[in-house]
């Protein structure tokens, strides 16, 4: 008899149906990234990826149109990240600093993907994989699989209710997982505690990195993009400054409305990393001078797209 139930079992998770989602893949993608930015949730995640693990609490909430975010690492040395809108700021209570900074462009777990992902269907097919339990909440899987070589797959688990991601993960070209962030504990929904917004390591008496973040259009970018990736897009372009006095750097952003690839050019220096091709977990990076500048292209996709692209940067000629 056991036997038997176990072989049914067996039977109904390999005939359990696959959608291949259509037109409303797109849709259930939006719910998730909406879901992300507009609701009130509170909770711990965990972070695997490049033989790392660490785990974090998030409070997030939507007031008055401006999202409110924090993020506190509970391993290692204590870090946290507090949002205000397109401000953020990282607290290093240890160092006794504090780096703040405009307009970034970078997503945090669960805000993984952006409001707008109209070309997502012609790189990628959107299955949804039957169901299961996150952090306790019943939740629905949808999977990415890319359509060509130069983007991962990608994993989703959205609570059915709400439509928020409580598990992500990036899958390699053998099948293997890259990277996942999963909830461990989840609130969706109603009040957060007091004071759960609020940035536990400011003390007023930091020393105050602020990166200068400056939008940059047409002409003014110096920089042409010769080997295009199909899907990815440049989405934005922008000088950054770490620090008064220090020199400026270019950085481009590409994505296909899932993935999205960084380049960053700057002055060279003597002492900077050899040129070629290095990674970091899931990200890989691709280096390389051009003149007296320094490239450096970087994304959690394979790395024939940061090389392709990478090698296809050059300067306009006057």
């Amino acid at each position: 008899m056991a036997f038997a139930v176990s072989w049914c079992v067996f039977l109904g998770v390999l005939l359990a149906p696959t959608f291949v989602y259509a037109e409303d893949g797109i849709a259930v993608l939006q719910r998730m990234a909406q879901a992300s930015r507009q609701l009130t949730y509170s909770g711990t995640f965990v972070y695997n990826g490049g033989n790392r693990m660490e785990t974090s609490a998030i409070a997030h909430a939507l007031v008055d149109g401006r999202e409110l975010e924090r993020i506190e690492v509970l391993d290692g040395s204590p870090r946290e990240v507090i949002r205000d809108d397109n401000e953020v700021k990282w607290f290093f209570p240890k160092e006794n600093r504090v780096i703040v900074e405009n307009s970034v462009s970078r997503r945090h777990f669960p805000a993984l993907l952006p409001i707008g992902m109209g070309s997502v269907l012609d790189h990628y097919v959107v299955r949804s994989i039957g169901a299961g339990r996150i952090a306790g909440v019943d939740s629905q899987r949808v999977v990415l699989e890319p359509r060509d070589m130069f983007r991962y797959g990608h994993e989703f688990w959205l609570d059915a209710a709400s439509g928020l991601l409580l598990k992500a993960s990036i899958i390699g070209e053998r099948g293997e997982v890259l990277e996942s962030f999963a909830f461990t504990q989840i609130k969706i929904g109603g009040p957060l505690e007091r004071d759960a917004l609020r940035a536990r390591f400011a003390t007023g008496k930091e020393q105050t990195q602020k990166v200068k973040a400056v939008a940059m259009t047409g002409e003014d970018q110096g920089w042409t993009f010769r080997a295009g990736l199909p899907g990815f897009h440049k989405v934005s372009a922008m000088t950054r400054q770490m620090a008064p006095g220090k020199p400026a750097s270019l950085h481009f952003l590409f994505s296909d409305g899932v993935a999205s690839i960084s380049a960053f050019i700057e002055p060279a220096a003597e002492s900077q990393e050899a040129e070629g091709l290095s990674s970091i977990g899931p990200v890989n990076i691709y280096r390389r001078k051009i003149g007296g500048y320094r490239l450096v292209v970087m994304g959690e996709v394979p790395v024939v797209s940061v090389q392709r692209l990478g090698d296809g940067i050059e300067r306009k000629r006057k």
